[in-house]
């Protein structure tokens, strides 16, 4: 007699695998496959007047091609909310602060942050001021996202079936809402003040201004007026103000990566006759991308080009007459206020010789499985109090201790304001000529961006576009004393007076986030610019031909040498060294191409070498403010980051003007640094002192050399930050321990353990 315990546990296992298999088709099929777009076939639409043919191409990149522009803009929404709802989703929350409602406590932090500075409030200003035609073009793109949200009830995107999100119908505050988190994600400086705030407190002004070549020297004056103990809570409120919104910002996105550049050539440059328009968007890097391209075309209206979900129209592309490019014009649109509250009552501030109200705006703020926080935001006649944001800690429950006191900081900032923007882009994909390109960009406020123009007749032009503030008495490079009536913005720069350029004699034009008009142009626009090596290496190229090609564009926008590092690098490659990592770095560098590709051993050595020599420089007399200055808060060793860049171009000039320098001496031991040991006297480029007493190469590059590049980017991190046992492992790795040759299926660095990944 056989035993029914093997059939009973056949059976139960049976059972489970067929739990199993339905619970994976619950969670794959129904929750993850359900909602992705359909691609081919008939939808009944509602809201569409006639209908309307969608067709993709090889790169699935729709056509739309509708009977009227109310059917056009519907459909437009519904491709939006059928391929990134999800993204669309996020945006809106991240503008309106809701992101704790379905992520918890910890967005809580991002949440609160986007309800001070208040893109949503600003958005129902603008919304209130909305043109009847502007407005009309919002409501028919919502119809065309409500009408997909109401037909995929639990279809939306696999995200949202994940989260269990609620997704309420959407709306053109909705559009005008992330319309402001983007702007606000291209606008600058007022993180620049506070750091340029602790750069005075450690250095004297004099010497604090000389970090940056195009700061002023009186600039430092600015805070004139402001008493000892307020500098002091200041400096402290400064410190903790941008350390606890880089823990936010993780949740908002932007920062790191970002940039732009976009040139334009005439046609007598062109091998077809035509004019050749390139723009090239360094946004940050998303899956998917912010960028969602498409072609639309109705009786009345045709254009293609690169949309953002959730928002209509173009943001760059072009229709039949014209093309348009768009780079970040890094002009300076925000800043700091100290404000002075009544000894009685914070919510009073000193104006002049009386006392201002200001406005207080409670924000509850819904948080998943946990108690609703409501965010007292004080707003003051320049903008949210936006020290209103730092708290002390983050105890149990992720609830906000008690904000900290210190000085509060008011944000002024451009897109505060009313403004048609969104009515200057519906403009710009009816322009037909330079004319109605400028007339469209003359109502443009935020973000103040550098527009790139070609038309098909062959004219080429460059103009910036955006509000720009009119500082009286001073250039907004430092918070200043809100209570002194000098200290207002006038109206903005008229929109004529702003820099442009018509059909140069070049027959070129190159926009790189550079500087826009010389030191004779008759206003302040910033100091925030790039330092201009990505646009002299466009110029470069374009230089290099006589007519170009839609390829050559291509080729331009994909090339990877740096002219900062084909500047730097001779300094480098005259050290010499008797260790033989260090040697084998320098042969690397000396045979260099100067090219940043990714498997570039050389490439990575000089980034290397570069980081840790700008913290040998500028670190140890920077002291509490070398992070902010040198980007290390973001990303330590490649980092995108207004003062690092303008650090590294500092750097340079040091050593190509200077013999000595307060920058060379230590500052701690009031000694000069030992020189570095330079090879034959005839190979240094330019004075032979000039870097006599800078450091020699010091820093180990085991890890560099044999690497993969972004394998070692992420030891160089480590290292950066403290683990020294991941910088100085000499001894191992030399023992075969640490590294191998670069490999296209593997880790480059493997210790201990620890694997890295060795490509992105």
């Amino acid at each position: 007699m056989f035993s029914s315990l093997p059939i009973v546990l056949v059976a139960i296992l049976f059972l489970l695998a067929l739990v199993a298999a339905a619970l994976f088709m619950y969670v794959y099929w129904w929750r993850l496959q359900r909602p992705t777009p359909k691609l081919e076939g008939k939808l009944h639409v509602a809201g569409l007047a006639q209908p309307v043919e969608v067709l993709r191409d090889k790169h699935g990149v729709p056509h739309v091609y509708a009977q009227s522009e109310a059917d056009l803009w519907r459909a437009q929404g519904w491709l939006h909310a059928q391929d990134r709802m999800w993204q669309m989703e996020q945006a809106r929350r991240i503008a309106s602060g809701r992101l704790a409602e379905i992520f918890g406590a910890p967005a809580l932090d991002a949440d609160r942050f986007c309800r001070i500075v208040g893109f949503r409030r600003a958005a129902e200003a603008e919304l209130a001021e909305l043109d009847p035609e502007t407005r009309q073009v919002l409501e028919w793109y919502s119809g065309g996202i409500n009408a997909y949200i109401a037909t995929h009830k639990g279809r939306l995107a696999a995200e949202i079936n994940l989260l269990r999100a609620q997704v309420d119908p959407w709306t053109p505050l909705d559009t005008l809402a992330c319309a402001k988190a983007t702007a606000w994600s291209m606008s600058v400086n007022w993180e620049s003040e506070l750091t340029r705030l602790r750069l005075l407190h450690e250095l004297d002004p004099y010497t604090a201004a000389d970090l940056e070549p195009d700061y002023p020297g009186k600039n430092p004056l600015l805070l004139e007026g402001v008493g000892s103990e307020t500098k002091e809570r200041l400096l402290a409120t400064a410190g903790l103000l941008l350390s606890q919104y880089e823990n936010a910002r993780a949740w908002l996105g932007g920062g790191e990566g970002q940039g732009s550049n976009s040139w334009v050539v005439a046609p007598r440059h062109s091998l077809n006759r035509r004019a050749l328009l390139c723009a090239d968007p360094h946004m940050n890097v998303q899956l998917p991308g912010p960028i969602y391209e498409m072609h639309l075309s109705c009786p009345t209206l045709e254009f293609s080009g690169a949309t953002y979900p959730g928002q209509p129209a173009l943001a760059m592309g072009h229709n039949h007459a014209i093309a348009w490019g768009v780079a970040n014009g890094l002009v300076d649109t925000q800043d700091l206020y100290i404000e002075k509250p009544h000894p009685d009552d914070p919510t009073q501030f000193a104006h002049g010789d009386h006392w201002e109200q200001a406005q207080v705006v409670e924000e509850v703020i819904q948080v998943r499985r946990s108690t609703a926080h409501v965010e007292r935001v004080v707003i003051s006649r320049h903008g949210p109090i936006i020290t209103g944001f730092l708290r002390s800690e983050t105890p149990e429950g992720g609830k906000p201790a008690q904000p900290q006191i210190g000085a509060p900081l008011a944000l002024r900032w451009t897109g505060h304001l009313p403004s048609r923007t969104l009515a200057a882009q519906l403009a710009l994909t009816r322009a037909t000529d330079w004319e109605g390109f400028r007339a469209a960009l003359a109502d443009w406020a935020v973000p103040v961006q550098a527009f790139t123009f070609a038309d098909a007749r062959g004219n080429i032009g460059f103009t910036l576009a955006g509000r720009v503030p009119q500082r009286a008495t001073n250039l907004g490079l430092l918070p200043s004393p809100g209570w002194d009536p000098s200290n207002e913005w006038g109206e903005p720069i008229p929109f004529e007076e702003l820099p442009q350029l018509y059909n140069p004699p070049s027959g070129k034009i190159v926009v790189a986030n550079n500087k826009p008009a010389g030191d004779d142009y008759g206003h302040f626009l910033g100091i925030e610019f790039d330092p201009g090596w990505r646009a002299a290496r466009i110029e470069e190229m374009l230089v290099e031909k006589d007519r170009y090609t839609i390829r050559d564009m291509e080729e331009i926008q994909q090339d990877t040498l740096s002219k900062y590092a084909q500047a730097m690098t001779p300094w480098f490659t005259l050290l010499r060294s008797e260790d033989p990592w260090e040697k084998t770095a320098l042969q690397f560098l000396r045979k260099w191409n100067f090219r940043m590709d990714s498997d570039s051993q050389a490439a990575l050595c000089f980034h290397y070498i570069l980081a840790h020599l700008m913290q040998m420089v500028w670190g140890d007399k920077l002291r509490s403010a070398h992070e902010g200055f040198l980007g290390v808060a973001g990303t330590p060793l490649f980092p995108l980051h207004g003062f690092r860049l303008r650090a590294e171009t500092r750097l340079l000039d040091l050593l190509n003007s200077h013999e000595e320098s307060f920058w060379y001496a230590d500052v701690a031991g009031g000694r000069q640094r030992p020189g570095m040991r330079f090879r034959a006297h005839d190979q240094r480029p330019g004075h032979l002192g000039h870097a006599g007493t800078l450091v020699r190469l010091s820093v180990d590059l085991d890890q560099a050399i044999l690497a993969d590049t972004h394998a070692a980017e992420y030891a160089a991190l480590r290292a950066m930050r403290g683990c020294a046992e991941a910088l100085h492992a000499r001894r191992g790795q030399r023992r075969g321990e640490a590294l191998a040759m670069p490999r296209r299926d593997r880790a480059a660095i493997e210790r201990d353990g620890m694997r890295a990944a060795a490509h992105v």
